[in-house]
């Protein structure tokens, strides 16, 4: 059997600005985590790791990250376990790398850096593996970073490292180093380790080709990060065990300001699974009442509760008298329409009716409500 920790997109050096003054010590927690995988990788007794792209955030780092991933990767030679690595579009293969700066192989004997313009492999002769990969050279390009791929060798598992898009149609920028599905069933691979998208997702069954998120949470990511750890049988069975080793975890919610009727009730509802350890974003959406205003600063107590708390307020007070406007057609005939059927309706299907009128003009006054 052979066993791969495969993780990718871990951005050491993020600044997280939009994290105000909580951005150094999320950037803190990236390196921690960092070890965190290093410390799996060893405990897991993994056969070899594999950094799909963008070990970096930017190929301008400290020295305390550089010395870091050094430390760590003499960390994995000391536990006989090779690391695989390509640059991404973060940290880039281009004329400013730090892979370019900085001898990474000399000082990390374990280490393996793809620097070839196009598909290369390395074999690993005692794991009877051979590793392909290519490195990205910019952060957009159009040529796929399967292009060229095939078994070169021999050996009995076939594992390839890949950092772009998954193709999907209507959603994926055509330069975001696109690669299509048939190129992944084509591939003749045992294992296909992606980077690039910040989420565990599975492109394809067989072959296996499985993005693995980012270990620790950073911005754009929707779920705590994961590594996988990945076991390949004789029988060349492919088993995927996602492991969560992210310490900060998020959550996006909307609150219709219809359903409240005062700020103990807000602050109840944004409060709603708070932890230390939590990145959570609220929007506030819909027609509220008039008299209720929502000031920012009566929410700042509530981010104590949170790791980081972001409250933006997208809902519109409703109107207290309904009038019409002579230069605005459509306006008022929407409100004849809305006030003959209130009056023909009685009780609940009334009140209905009289939230569809403050809906509908505050949508044809062009505010977001819904």
């Amino acid at each position: 059997m052979l066993k791969i920790l495969h993780t990718a997109d871990i951005h050491l050096g993020a600044k997280f600005s939009g994290l105000g003054n909580k951005g150094v010590s999320q950037r803190e927690q990236l390196r921690a985590t960092f070890k965190n995988v290093v410390a799996t990788a060893i405990d897991e007794r993994v056969n070899i790791v594999l950094i799909v792209g963008d070990l970096f955030d930017a190929n301008q780092q400290s020295q305390k990250n550089i010395d870091l991933v050094i430390e760590q990767f003499n960390l994995l030679n000391q536990n006989n376990i090779p690391v695989s690595l390509i640059p991404g579009t973060h940290d880039s293969l281009d004329s400013s790398a730090i892979y370019r700066k900085v001898d990474f192989e000399g000082k990390c004997p374990n280490l393996s850096i793809f620097t070839d313009e196009n598909i290369s492999y390395k074999e690993y002769p005692n794991l009877d593996l051979t590793v392909y990969g290519k490195p990205n050279l910019s952060n957009r390009s159009y040529i796929s970073p399967l292009k060229g791929l095939k078994p070169a060798t021999s050996s009995k598992f076939h594992i390839a490292m890949a950092h772009g898009s998954f193709y999907i149609p209507e959603k994926i920028a055509e330069d975001d180093h696109v690669f299509r599905l048939d190129e992944v069933k084509t591939s003749g691979m045992d294992y296909l380790a992606l980077g690039h998208w910040h989420r565990v997702y599975r492109c394809s069954e067989k072959p296996p080709a499985w993005y693995s998120g980012p270990p620790e949470w950073i911005p754009d990511q929707r779920e705590r990060g994961t590594v996988l750890l990945v076991s390949i049988l004789d029988s060349s069975e492919v088993k995927i065990d996602p492991k969560m080793l992210g310490l900060r975890d998020y959550d996006e919610v909307e609150i219709d300001m219809s359903e409240i009727q005062d700020l103990a009730k807000l602050k109840a509802r944004i409060s709603e699974g708070a932890n230390p350890n939590l990145v959570k974003k609220v929007t506030l959406k819909g027609l509220r009442d008039a008299e209720f205003i929502v000031n920012p600063e009566e929410l700042a107590e509530l981010r104590e509760k949170f790791f980081h708390l972001n409250v933006v307020d997208r809902s519109h007070p409703k109107l207290g008298e309904v009038t019409e406007n002579e230069e605005r057609l459509i306006r008022n005939r929407f409100i004849k329409l809305m006030k003959g059927q209130i009056e023909s309706e009685e009780g609940g299907e009334r009140d209905i009716a009289e939230n569809a009128l403050q809906y509908g003009i505050a949508l044809l006054d062009g505010k977001e409500v819904l």
